[in-house]
């Protein structure tokens, strides 16, 4: 792929989601608030109600819209990714099309279990894939992840990877070998981002790049910079900040870990999702000082000053 493909290398930035109180409602200010942070690091693309820590599950096809025409208003000349999951084939090619005509550059759809709760075949993943890119008037990237219940093959992201839509996919398996097998397989069709603790493997052994959430981008960048620069050893420093973060925090989840983290760098973004608990004050005294550490505490509070 070249460099002005609709996806670009580097980093692709998960924008949280903020709630209203204990409500599903958004909270479109902050979330443009957010989105102004992440552009300022010129990303390779946002992305908006696609992954697991984005708390799209509870999002009808209304709200997930909203929020993408705010993070396009907020991040002009960005490549905006938009979630396009659902159990629904027919409802994940209509997603798709409303937001191909609000801005979206690419649609992101999760490897997922049938509605009955198996895992696909991966003749079932490639026709189901298949037919979302078949439909889709924009490039379409493959989600795949095991936590969220599916681990498609090399094999069968390969074949998904070779149909002309499909620009991108992002691995969170965490496996060396599969990143491996990705990248000989697959990265000549489709950009390979993997997540932010694997950031320096993925761009040394010639993936794309990561999809992370908000709170991990400054590190991010400056891994991504110090490799580009040729300097490994930088690079390296840096991505020890991930051996920790968001790991130690995760008893919760990921995703109680990273808005803890968003609040504590001066981007506040609320709580999980009602009921849902956030870290306590133990835990969080815990990760503020991890944050401290690598002077990220109030970060994009000064860095928009």
């Amino acid at each position: 792929m070249t460099d002005t493909a609709p996806l670009p290398p580097g980093l692709v930035v998960a924008a949280l989601t903020p709630f209203v109180g204990d409500s599903v409602r958004v909270d479109q200010r902050r979330l443009a608030t957010q989105v102004g942070h992440i552009a300022a690091y010129a990303p390779a693309a946002i992305s908006v109600a696609g992954v697991e820590s984005q708390e799209f599950q509870v999002l009808g096809r209304r709200a997930r819209l909203a929020m993408l025409e705010t993070v396009v208003a907020a991040a002009p000349g960005v490549p905006v990714v938009a979630g396009v999951s659902s159990p629904s084939l027919a409802e994940s090619i209509a997603l798709t099309k409303e937001a191909a005509k609000r801005g979206a550059s690419l649609a992101l759809a999760v490897a997922s279990p049938k509605p009955w709760g198996a895992a696909p075949t991966g003749d079932e993943a490639h026709r189901w894939f298949s037919l979302l890119a078949d439909a889709s008037p924009i490039p379409v990237m493959l989600y795949n992840n095991p936590r969220l219940g599916v681990d498609l093959s090399v094999d069968t992201i390969a074949r998904i990877a070779s149909h002309p839509q499909v620009a991108g996919l992002k691995e969170t398996s965490r496996d060396e070998a599969k990143l491996l097998g990705l990248v000989s397989r697959v990265a000549e069709h489709a950009r390979v981002f993997t997540n932010m603790e694997m950031l320096l493997s993925t761009l040394v052994l010639g993936g794309a790049g990561a999809m992370l959430p908000t709170p991990g981008l400054p590190i991010a960048a400056r891994v991504l910079d110090a490799v580009r620069r040729g300097d490994h050893e930088a690079a390296a420093a840096d991505a020890l900040f991930f051996a920790d973060f968001p790991s130690r925090w995760n008893a919760l989840g990921f995703l109680p870990a990273v808005k803890a983290a968003a609040s504590l760098m001066g981007c506040d973004l609320g709580r999980p999702l009602w009921p849902w608990d956030g870290l306590d004050e133990t835990a969080r005294a815990d990760l503020a000082a991890h944050l401290a550490k690598w002077d990220l505490l109030d970060h994009f509070t000064r860095e928009s000053r």
